[in-house]
């Protein structure tokens, strides 16, 4: 006798690597049909669940299909995977590598079952009717395990209209980040997904339409009935909840609605009583007995050590005090090269008529630079021609692009080899060097045409994680001031230009320079920057050495001692005092000189938070030191020249040897400039609501592992405020040199108020890192193999085109002409660090 369809869930454990700036994605099938599909976004296992009916008591076939592998053919070999731990069915677990798995991968074949998608294809489960019981009674449905401590569940009740065969699609995005997506029913239903986010903090729950059609009068709309946030119900007329209509861009926003009729995203504003690892609602009257604390074990992976090589840094970035964090919560510090051209007369940067864009930001990522900062002008958007100082033959996929199309070509290859790019605006019209009448407008190109620009491009670059911030203007010189009047107040016309880029991209770090040809940053003291969107502003200053100009602190009889002082009072003291973060948008010269290679050793020991060149970092453990971006990469600056030599191609390696100790940290005393950190999260619960605050002190013990050494000694006290059940302690874990194995210390907990403490101490294991993660090592051979293999292709590629003597001859002769102009415009115009009256640099 046949048997109704029962719902039936399904949960995907898995986690992703990304490339590319993108993670894996998969689609789940049940018997050949899509049922839901994800995007990976995290290296940490996550739970995706997915609901369908299903025949019980028969065989089925369950499919994970990973469908955007990806591999770089460079000399960076990054690749995307999809790791597949297990699936749960019905509450049972089936693991990647049981016998009843098959692996049917792009090109490979049918392989057996395993836990790393390397290829695209399919996961395939051929599983028996034991895993699909018939229901008990009434039809009941076994209950889905309960998620993980640290993941939310989401539920969105939703159904669409059809519209060209099909239904609404939607997004799920917290805190701007896709959790997962799904194709709406013409029926209500449920779609679950899981949110692995901070515990105990307010987060915005976006749900996100994008397929908004009227396809033969049919109009495809997506209704959302209610969304369940943590056991939290919440219906999208609710005054948390708002519309934004198009993109989402804080724009068009009107209070929320059921029916979307538009493309657009409901945003909920949740505050952190929706997020704790007990994900059911708190009980409406409180327990009648005293709770109890407890705190739990973790496990966290020992950081690399290093101070600043290959980028590793995830997402778009905000700031908290001195420290610039990324989006997975790591201290970050920026170390990078300034790339410039864009600004004219080429409008593009400099050194592509001798070497390929991807040969000079290869040679950038081998130094262990992890950001670029690209100048443009204004005028550069005036045409969209490309005129001079590309050799096509090297840069055969540039010909025939618009200047931002080139732009679009460079910061997408930066982001697949790791990179991070800054934008500089670095003229209003094309040019070398600084704005000659000293502001940040002109008469041509007024604060508001600049702003427009700042906008194109912060929307142009929207969603792009390599692309992390602006440079609002380059060095405002001898007429710009800091505050006063309104024609020539620096510090307020980078309030209003930040603010207008905020407007259409929240993402960005808003970098804002000194006056004085940003020697100097005095004025922040009483005059602070403030932006609309909080925790993104970076001051930036420029320092230079005597190749520049034999300031009167560099000749001071106690030289090179004194510098420290004379960097406190202009700037320094912004990142001492924990105002914001400094990056030195630039810095160099041509260290030809015993003097100026002891100014450069000690402005590096400085940005490493030596505060008294003594090789020791006074700053607190687990802290980045500032961040910089040398000038220049290109050697045509006539007064520093660059990290290049005259060639264009070969790297200067005594330039570099003097500034890579700004890279990798210096030896550490109290502080750690250098040393790489990961949080190890203990959470500490109670066993039920209190309908008053209840209190607990908290301190970590050295077991094997040591404070100071292996971890930052922690110490506090949390507050439960009436109706919370859930607080995190966040305890740094420091990277070393030393291989130790798995080490411990332990949370412990005492003297709690108005409850009592059932697990007083919970321990922290510290495993050993590795140079290379078991992923990694896995894919070093299939990664020799892909290469190998392109590079056979390219060689055949190579070997079958074919052009005419009189063409080659052509070409030469046109990249060669295109080089000499390039030479010729910037021998003439560039004049970027020669300041016009330098003695109105002085110090704060």
């Amino acid at each position: 006798m046949a048997t109704n369809p029962v719902d039936t869930t399904f949960v995907v454990n898995a986690s992703g690597l990304a490339a590319g700036g993108v993670w894996p994605h998969f689609k789940l099938l049940v018997d050949g049909t899509v049922v839901g599909q994800a995007t990976v976004n995290s290296t940490n296992a996550g739970r995706y669940t997915f609901k369908t009916k299903v025949a019980p008591d028969a065989a089925h076939k369950i499919q994970i299909v990973y469908d955007n592998d990806w591999l770089s053919t460079d000399k960076a070999g990054m690749y995307r995977d999809l790791l597949v731990k297990s699936i749960e069915v019905n509450g049972k677990t089936i693991a990647s590598n049981s016998s009843v798995v098959s692996y049917d991968a792009d090109g490979q074949g049918v392989l057996s079952g395993r836990e790393q998608l390397s290829w695209g294809g399919s996961l395939d489960f051929a599983l028996t009717k034991s895993y699909f019981p018939a229901p008990s009674g009434s039809g009941s449905t076994p209950v889905p395990t309960t998620p993980p401590a640290g993941s939310t569940a989401i539920v969105v009740n939703a159904s669409g209209t059809v519209a060209g065969g099909s239904n609404a699609h939607f997004k799920v995005l917290v805190d701007g980040k896709v959790i997962g997506e799904a194709t709406a029913a013409t029926s209500s239903k449920d779609f679950t997904f899981h949110a692995n986010v901070a515990q105990d903090q307010a987060h915005k729950v976006q749900i996100q339409f994008d397929n908004d059609a009227t396809i033969n009068g049919q109009d495809r709309n997506l209704t959302v009935n209610k969304i369940t946030i943590g056991g939290h119900s919440v219906l999208p007329t609710d005054g948390i909840v708002s519309y934004d209509k198009g993109a989402l861009d804080g724009r068009d926003v009107v209070a929320g609605k059921a029916t979307m009729n538009w493309n657009g995203t409901l945003v909920v504003n949740a505050d952190k009583s929706f997020f704790s690892h007990d994900t059911s609602p708190t009980p409406t009257n409180p327990p009648a007995t005293t709770p109890k604390i407890s705190v739990n074990d973790v496990t966290v992976t020992e950081p690399k050590a290093g101070g600043g090589g290959a980028s590793g840094i995830v997402g778009f970035l905000h700031t908290e005090g001195n420290q610039i964090v990324d989006a997975a919560g790591n201290n970050v510090r920026l170390n990078g090269v300034n790339w410039f051209g864009g600004e004219g007369y080429n409008y593009v940067p400099t050194g592509l008529w001798a070497d390929s864009y991807q040969g000079h930001i290869n040679k950038m990522k081998d130094i262990g630079f992890n950001v670029i900062r690209l100048t443009y002008a204004d005028e550069m958007f005036e045409s969209s021609a490309v005129t001079n100082g590309i050799d096509y033959s090297k840069n055969p996929d540039l010909q025939g692009l618009t200047r931002l199309q080139v732009y679009d070509k460079i910061i997408d290859y930066a982001g697949k080899v790791g990179m991070k790019v800054i934008l500089d605006h670095h003229r209003n019209d094309g040019g070398a060097g600084t704005n000659e009448h000293g502001l940040w407008y002109s008469q041509k190109y007024p604060e508001s045409k600049m702003i427009e620009n700042w906008k194109m491009l912060a929307k142009h670059y929207a969603g792009n994680t390599t692309v992390i911030g602006a440079d609002l203007h380059n060095e405002p010189s001898v007429s710009a001031t800091w505050g006063g009047n309104p024609a020539t107040d620096w510090a307020a016309a980078a309030e209003r230009i930040g603010n207008a880029i905020q407007t259409v991209n929240k993402d960005w770090l808003m970098f804002v320079e000194g006056t004085e040809w940003s020697s100097t940053l005095a004025g922040v003291k009483n005059n602070p920057v403030e932006f609309n969107v909080p925790n993104k502003l970076v001051y930036s200053p420029h320092v230079y050495g005597q190749s520049v100009y034999n300031f009167p602190w560099l000749q001071d009889p106690s030289y090179p001692k004194n510098l420290p002082a004379q960097y406190d009072g202009m700037w320094g003291y912004i990142y001492k005092n924990n105002i914001a973060p400094v990056l030195i948008g630039e810095f160099g010269g041509k260290f030809e000189t015993a003097a100026e290679r002891t100014w450069v050793n000690a402005l590096m020991k400085y940005t490493n938070g030596d505060w008294n060149l003594d090789g020791k970092a006074d700053i607190a453990a687990g802290d980045k030191g500032m961040s910089w971006t040398y000038w220049a990469w290109t050697p045509e600056s006539h007064d520093v020249g660059g990290l290049l030599n005259s060639d264009f191609k070969t790297v200067n390696q005594a330039k570099v040897d003097l500034i890579k100790t700004g890279m990798a940290g210096v030896t550490h005393g109290t502080g750690s400039g250098g040393t790489a950190t990961t949080n190890a999260v203990f959470t500490v619960k109670l066993s039920g609501a209190s309908d008053k605050p209840v209190t607990v002190e908290y301190n970590t013990v050295d077991g094997t592992a040591k404070a100071g050494s292996d971890y930052v000694a922690t110490s506090g006290k949390l507050t439960f405020a009436a109706g919370e059940t859930v607080k995190t302690v966040a305890v740094k874990v420091l990277s070393d040199s030393i291989s130790e194995g798995t080490e411990t210390f332990s949370l412990k907990l005492a003297n709690a108020t108005s409850a009592s403490i059932s697990d007083a101490s919970g321990t922290g294991t510290i495993q050993q890192g590795s140079s290379a993660s078991t992923a990694e090592l896995a894919h070093t051979a299939e990664l020799n193999e892909w290469t190998n293999a392109v590079t056979s292709q390219q060689h055949a590629a190579t070997t079958a085109t074919t052009a005419t003597a009189a063409e080659l001859a052509s070409a030469g002769s046109a990249a060669q002409d295109a080089g000499a102009y390039a030479h010729a415009n910037d021998a003439a115009a560039t004049a970027d660090h020669v300041y016009h009256d330098p003695s109105l640099l002085h110090a704060a």
